[in-house]
């Protein structure tokens, strides 16, 4: 009954073409017959003037994510400044330096209760807009500091804004992405976006590294305003998001504007009409219950078992990217360095840079895989693979004690630097883009904000925790994270459903499955014609 009801939704949009020149014909099979047929029908071109416009609207849109990827590396480079410890009478480990970095967190955590309510009552733009301005405040606090309780207080607004940012940016770009190319331009999203800041950070902060005196760490600080402040300016003079707008009774400016970036001007592209249907039949289908919701009112996640699927999902991704590892090598670099006996501050902050380049360059060919390989076996294969890569690292940290020989020290470095690209190719592209798809456009701004909730807490932990734990147990902290990869990758295995190949809108009939996960392998075998669509659908066959 399951494959009859999925075979009957998918296939009503498709006009057959009996007797239809088999020139330029590919047999092949896919996720969704009437998102592929849509696709095939229209054949645009990715350099046609207007998708030129919309990398640029892409473009702006990521440079949101910056200010998340700056304080993810600045805070690791100021760490290893004397001159920063100096003058707040902080030390590298230990408690101090934990709750310094984790006010970032919990201004997140604040910055969650209020970005559903501005992406959804104000507009992606102005929530964008919005997050911009507290991330200016908060750096100009942070450079400006005086004491160590001003500079906490940086952070907080810091993590207020990115959430705000983070929040709207993501949905934004899912929302005006084109269908076939949504994996990709989401992926660098994440990638583009925090390695830019982080680059920014790291070889700006190499550079004052070498000063004696505290403009050694406020100038990185500062440079964190540029991408806030681009945002600022030129968010106004790009469109709103298209479900944004059908969602609050705008469907003639929503169709606009799909016409113009996804349709190349007209106005009867298949790609068009199918997301204006299905995003019309999602809407129509939740209105009611909407009308019941107030801004306040977060019971929508849950009330349901698709909603709370849905959430699971988000849960996993979310919680476990803070708590795999990763976080612990990007801020505390420079203490992991000088626990194997790397101690020189310079060595450490040019190892700190150099990794940020590999891992930009690993993501943003991840990023390119991102609808080649799928969500699915990306995650899976990424938190494997980091787990076997976390053993040596483990080891290693275990025999050094703080006392290693050169081989010794470069293997594990080499083994972080190999962590950093396998986890930038596999997860990095796909940390913004997947919570977002998995969310319904009615539900999709709270269940972001309560993805930066799960996002803040458990950064919270992890941040505060890593370095006191460093200090009080050494590398068996390590040990803690090497457990969490294949805990991670157990429930992953289990539940992690795959999203490429189908509209935002289709995803909800693989939540509607009784086995979600194997709805999603499902594929048709079909005959493909680009200009003219699918001729031919052989009906559905496994993975």
């Amino acid at each position: 009954m399951e494959k009859e009801t999925a075979t009957t939704q998918t296939t009503e949009h498709v006009d057959k073409v009996p007797g239809a020149s088999s020139v330029g014909a590919k047999e092949t099979r896919v996720l969704n017959v009437a998102y592929s047929d849509a696709i095939a029908k229209d054949n645009q071109s990715p350099w046609a003037a207007t998708m030129l416009k919309l990398y640029a609207i892409v473009a702006l849109v990521t440079m949101n994510n910056c200010g998340n990827g700056f304080d993810g590396t600045i805070m690791s480079s100021v760490n290893a400044m004397d001159p920063f410890h100096d003058y707040f009478g902080t030390s590298m480990q230990g408690a101090s330096i934990g709750a310094v970095f984790a006010l970032y967190n919990v201004g997140q955590i604040v910055g969650c209760f209020v970005a559903a309510p501005a992406s959804d009552g104000l507009g992606r733009r102005k929530a964008m807009a919005c997050g911009s301005v507290f991330l200016i405040i908060g750096a100009v606090i942070q450079a400006a500091a005086m004491n160590i309780g001003t500079f906490m207080a940086g952070r907080f607004f810091l993590g207020f804004g990115c959430t705000l940012s983070m929040t709207a940016a993501p949905i934004y770009l899912v929302e005006i992405a084109y269908p076939s190319w949504r994996g990709a331009l989401s992926g660098l999203y994440n990638v583009f976006g925090w390695y830019i800041g982080s680059l920014a950070s790291t070889w700006t902060a190499y550079g004052t590294g070498r000063l004696t005196t505290n403009w050694s760490w406020r100038i990185p600080i500062m440079i964190q305003i540029v991408p806030a402040l681009i945002v600022l300016c030129f968010v106004w003079f790009i469109p709103e998001s298209p479900r944004w707008l059908t969602l609050h009774g705008k469907s003639d400016e929503a169709r606009a504007v799909l016409i113009k970036y996804h349709g190349a001007g007209n106005p009867d592209s298949a790609v068009v009409n199918l997301e204006i249907d299905e995003m019309h039949e999602q809407i129509n289908t939740q209105a009611e219950i909407e009308a019941g919701q107030k801004w306040w009112d977060y019971r929508m996640l849950v009330n349901n078992k698709e909603n709370l699927y849905r959430m699971y999902l988000v849960f996993l991704v979310a919680v476990f990217s803070q708590f795999i590892g990763g976080s612990v090598i990007t801020y505390f670099l420079p203490v992991i360095l000088e626990n194997v006996g790397i101690t020189s501050s310079s060595q450490q902050l040019l190892l700190n840079g150099v990794n940020v380049i590999f891992g930009f360059l690993s993501g943003t060919a991840g990023s390119f895989c991102v609808e080649k390989f799928g969500r699915r076996q990306l995650f899976l294969w990424g938190t494997f693979l980091t787990g076997i890569v976390y053993i040596p690292i483990n080891v290693i940290a275990a025999k050094a004690d703080g006392h290693v020989s050169t081989a010794a020290g470069y293997a594990f470095i080499a083994m972080i630097f190999l962590y950093g690209i396998i986890w930038s190719f596999c997860w990095t592209p796909l940390q913004a883009l997947y919570p977002t798809e998995v969310l319904r456009t009615d539900i999709r701004a709270k269940g972001m904000a309560t993805s930066s909730l799960f996002s803040g807490v458990s950064g919270f932990i992890n941040t505060y925790a890593t370095p006191v734990a460093l200090q009080n147990i050494g590398w068996r902290t390590y040990t803690v994270f090497l457990v969490l990869h294949f805990v991670q990758w157990g429930l992953m295995w289990q539940a992690i459903v795959e999203t490429k190949g189908r509209s935002l809108e289709e995803l909800d009939e693989i939540f509607k499955a009784a086995k979600p996960v194997k709805a999603s392998m499902k594929r048709h075998e079909v005959i493909i014609h680009s200009g003219i669509g699918i001729t031919t659908d052989r009906g559905e066959t496994d993975a």
